[in-house]
C-alpha cells in the first residue's frame, strides 16, 4: 500500500484548544480510517504543550514552528515558515505526490514559489479558503487589500479548493471564474452522539424545569 503524506498548515496546532480549524484538524487525525495516510501538522511552538521540534499526537506527526511576536503579521510568518519546513522535508526525503493542505488564504504571494519548487515531486496544494477575511472591520484598509490580493493568489495557485460552506464555494466560483478554480464542498461540524436518556426521561426533565 502506497503512503500518502498530507501536510496541514494554518491551524495553531493540536491538540485543539483554540477554534474551528484546530478542532477540525484534531478530529481529522484522530479519526483516520486509512493507515496509508500519514499526517504532518504545523503547530506554533509558543502555544504547544510539547516543545520538541517534532512529536507524535494521535495519528499525526506534529512539527513546531517558531514565530516572532510581530503583531497581525504573525499568522502570515507562521504559515510561511510552516510551508518552508514542509518544502524542505519533501525535498530532503524525496517525498512523491504529497498534499499540502493550507487552511485560510494568508500566504497567497508566497505560494507560487513553493508550488514551482515542488512541481517535480508531484506535490499538490489544497486550500480551505475559510471566510471573507478581507471584509472584517478589525482590519485597516491596507490590510484588507492584502487579504483580498492574497485570496486571489491562493485560488490561482491551488490544485483544489475545499470549501466547508456552500456560500463560500459559490463565492469562489463566481468571483474567480476566470481562474477556473476546482472546488469541492465538504462540510464539517460537531458529531452528535446518541444520548443514554430516553424520550421519557427528557420529557420528565422538561416538566420539572419549566
Amino acid at each position: 500500500m502506497n503512503k500518502q503524506e498530507v501536510f496541514i498548515i494554518g491551524s495553531k496546532g493540536i491538540p485543539a484548544k483554540y477554534g474551528g480549524f484546530e478542532t477540525f484538524v484534531d478530529n481529522l487525525v484522530s479519526r483516520r480510517k486509512n493507515s496509508s495516510i500519514h499526517y504532518f501538522v504545523a503547530c506554533r511552538r509558543d502555544l504547544s504543550d510539547n516543545k520538541n521540534d517534532i512529536y507524535r499526537y494521535k495519528e499525526a506527526n506534529c512539527f513546531n514552528v517558531d514565530v516572532p511576536n510581530i503583531g497581525p503579521a504573525k499568522a502570515i510568518i507562521y504559515d510561511v515558515r510552516a510551508l518552508q519546513w514542509t518544502a524542505r522535508y519533501i525535498q530532503e526525503n524525496n517525498v512523491k505526490n504529497a498534499i499540502i493542505y493550507i487552511l485560510a488564504c494568508r500566504i497567497g504571494p508566497f505560494v507560487k514559489h513553493y508550488k514551482r519548487m515542488l512541481k517535480k515531486y508531484g506535490t499538490e496544494i489544497f486550500v480551505n479558503p475559510d471566510g471573507h477575511e478581507w471584509l472584517r472591520d478589525k482590519w485597516s484598509y491596507p490590510v484588507k487589500r492584502y487579504w483580498k490580493y492574497s485570496e486571489r493568489l491562493m485560488v490561482k495557485n491551488s490544485d483544489l479548493l475545499i470549501c466547508d460552506s456552500q456560500h463560500i464555494e459559490l463565492y469562489i466560483r463566481e468571483n474567480y471564474k476566470k481562474l477556473k478554480p476546482k472546488t469541492k464542498y465538504i462540510s464539517y461540524g460537531s458529531t452528535i452522539e446518541n444520548s443514554s436518556s430516553d424520550s421519557a426521561d427528557l420529557e420528565n426533565w422538561d416538566k420539572k424545569t419549566f
